[in-house]
Parts: structure tokens; C-alpha cells; sequence
């Protein structure tokens, strides 16, 4: 019996998976990223051309590839939200984009804003240091810095992955400006110069709201865009587009990768401008089609990945609640034993709460509206 070839379909779950490995990985980022000395930290953030050159030829390899997946991250993201947009009035626009993520933003502030609060008196038990702190993350989240920053010597902390809603509520209210003026062939062209212009807001100091970030967005969001309106995923591209892409994005990317340059939308760091910003999202795209093949699977670890995919943007609020509220480096400085089994140990435990709490949160809230709904079907 033969055996039919695999077909990306359009479907409205056709991202979870990779948006759930994404969450997965952003976790475990922010996790090891507390051990200053496990191998991927110091072979990444703190790598150099010497100590990159000085790696065996697999780790080199290994770390390479994950390096190009992680700097991709952020940008896929965005044009995954790009893929499913539709034109509206502006009007409507900010009202829908301020229901979907002003309102989780809000919700994440208040809460994390307490737990820090709470956290940061009960280890230390001295008040008045303990409120001073807490204003400084009140003020990251108020300002919607994307990394610590100071303002006239005072230090503000950052309000922590949740950034990227703050982009994304930016970069689609951009975008469905340029789709209601613009044609449809004029889009890559403007998107790429607002994108410009974000990447010059980011040679200064922190932009307030992620307004920096969100305008690099709009050119990652109209690449989405793009993507479902020329079928490149379900339908594929041409041998020669592919090899283009191939010899004049993923391969420049695999090298620069190689070399130990790393780059994070987060920090506003893009090395070679806005070349930079334009590796990363169609490295980003190559990443989504490769994903894609994989929805030919299932089974418990995809289901499991595609139900943290789904429920994404809820991962992303507990996870910057218990990121920002609560402090792990205290843990981590604590920390004696080897670095690698220090961070895997702390990573199973967040990954574990937050999606935990996720899970248990959308069961409450879907059956709340169940009941709801049932009550007033009776009336």
C-alpha cells in the first residue's frame, strides 16, 4: 500500500508546535542564563571569535544550530502572529489588540508587582528595601522596558518576556495601518523602513514601551503576512527561491553563528544593523517550514507540545510573574554543585509550575464560561 506524501495544511493549529518548543526553550534561556558558567551560556552570550575557534567540531556544530534557533525565536513569533492577521479599522484594531494584550499585560503587572513584594521581604525581611526593589520592577512593567535600564541614575528593571506583548500590540496596530493604505506590493518595502527606524531608536538608551521593538516587528509580522498570502508554507517555494534563501540567508547566518556573534531582539542587539534584522526573519520563516514538517507526527509529547503552543501567551504571563516576582539568582548563587545539574534541576522545576499553572488556570476559566454560558442558555 502506498504511502501519501505529507501536506502542510492551513489550519488553525498549524503553529502550536513550534510555538510550544518555543516556550519550552524560552524558559530554559531565562533559566541557564542564571548559571553564568554552564557550557551554552559561555559558548553563547559570552562567547568571543577565540573561544568560539577553540570548541571541539560537534559542540561547535550543536551550539551553532541552537544559537541560529534561539536568535530566530522572537522573530517567528511574530510572524506567526503575522500569518492569521486580517485588515480592520483602526479603531477596532487597537480595541481588539488591547483586549487580547494590554488586558494579560495589566493582569501580569499586578501580580507580579505583589509576589515580588512578598518574595523579596520574606528572604531579606527588611521592608524599606524590600518596596524600594519592588518600585523598580513596578517602574520596568510601567515603562514596559525590555531590559534594565537607568534613568538619570536611577536603575529600573526590566518587565521581563512579557516585552513581546507589548511589540506585538505595537508592530500589528503599525501594520494594519500600512494594510489599510498601502497596496499590497508596496508592504515589504515600508515594513522593512519602519523596521529601519526601530533599529535606530535602539542605538540609544531603552525605549520606553517597546516602541523600539515593536516597529522592528512590523517587518517580521508583514513576512508572515506575506507567507500565507504567497502559500509558502502549504505550498512551498520554488528550487531557486530556495536556493537563494540558502546561499544569501541561512548559510551568511550559519557562519556568523559559527564565529560567536549572537544578537537579541530583547536587548535591542542587532550587530549588523539592519542586516541583522533581515537574517533573522527569514531564518525565522526557514525555522516555521521545517517545524511544520513535523506536524506529520503525533502522539503524547506532541499533543502535550501542541496544548503549551495553544495556551502560549498564558505560559508567557506566568512564566514573566514567576520570572520577575520571584528571585531565583538568590537560589542560584546559593548553589554549590555542578552548574549543569544546578540549571537542568531549576528548569525542570519553573517549566514544570508554569505550565502547571497555565493548564489550571485556562480549566478554571473555560469552565466558568461554561457555566455561564449554560446559565444563560436557561434564562
Amino acid at each position: 500500500m502506498s504511502k501519501k506524501k505529507f501536506k502542510v495544511k492551513n489550519t488553525a493549529g498549524m503553529f502550536d508546535l513550534i510555538k510550544g518548543v518555543t516556550m519550552l526553550l524560552v524558559i530554559y534561556v531565562h533559566t541557564y542564563s542564571l548559571f553564568p558558567l554552564t557550557f551554552v551560556f559561555k559558548n553563547t552570550y559570552q562567547a568571543d571569535f577565540e573561544s568560539s575557534m577553540g570548541l571541539l567540531l560537534v559542540p561547535h556544530i550543536l551550539i551553532t544550530i541552537y544559537s541560529m534557533f534561539v536568535c530566530a525565536l522572537m522573530p517567528l513569533f511574530f510572524s506567526v502572529s503575522g500569518y492569521g492577521i486580517r485588515k480592520m479599522s483602526f479603531k477596532k484594531s487597537v480595541s481588539k489588540q488591547a483586549k487580547t494584550l494590554l488586558y494579560p499585560y495589566i493582569v501580569t503587572t499586578i501580580i507580579t508587582t505583589i509576589l515580588h513584594l512578598c518574595t523579596h521581604y520574606t528572604l531579606y525581611r527588611y521592608l524599606p528595601d524590600s518596596v524600594k526593589e519592588t518600585c523598580r520592577i513596578a517602574g520596568g512593567f510601567l515603562l514596559g522596558l525590555s531590559k534594565t535600564s537607568e534613568y538619570n541614575g536611577v536603575k529600573i528593571f526590566s518587565c521581563g518576556p512579557i516585552w513581546y506583548i507589548l511589540a506585538l500590540f505595537w508592530g500589528i496596530i503599525i501594520f494594519n495601518l500600512l494594510l489599510n493604505y498601502l497596496e499590497e506590493k508596496y508592504l515589504p518595502y515600508a515594513s522593512l523602513a519602519i523596521a529601519f527606524v526601530g533599529w535606530l531608536l535602539s542605538l540609544g538608551n531603552t525605549v520606553p514601551w517597546c516602541i523600539s521593538q515593536g516597529l522592528v516587528a512590523v517587518f517580521y509580522i508583514c513576512l508572515g503576512y506575506l507567507a500565507k498570502k504567497k502559500k509558502w508554507f502549504t505550498e512551498g517555494v520554488s528550487k531557486r527561491a530556495t536556493i537563494i534563501l540558502l546561499l544569501l540567508v541561512v548559510f551568511p547566518d550559519m557562519v556568523i553563528r559559527f564565529v560567536g556573534v549572537i544578537d537579541g531582539m530583547a536587548d535591542n542587539v542587532y550587530p549588523f544593523s539592519i542586516l541583522t534584522i533581515l537574517i533573522n526573519g527569514f531564518v525565522g520563516l526557514f525555522t516555521i517550514a521545517l517545524f511544520l514538517q513535523l506536524n506529520r507526527f503525533s502522539g503524547i509529547i506532541t499533543s502535550f507540545l501542541r496544548k503549551i503552543g495553544r495556551y502560549s501567551i498564558y505560559v508567557l504571563c506566568v512564566h514573566t510573574i514567576e520570572m520577575m516576582g520571584f528571585p531565583y539568582y538568590y537560589f542560584a548563587n546559593k548553589w554549590t554543585g555542578n552548574v549543569a545539574v544546578g540549571s537542568t534541576l531549576l528548569y525542570i522545576i519553573r517549566a514544570g509550575i508554569d505550565i502547571a499553572i497555565c493548564f489550571g488556570f485556562v480549566a478554571i476559566k473555560d469552565k466558568i464560561i461554561n457555566l455561564y454560558d449554560s446559565k444563560k442558555r436557561r434564562e
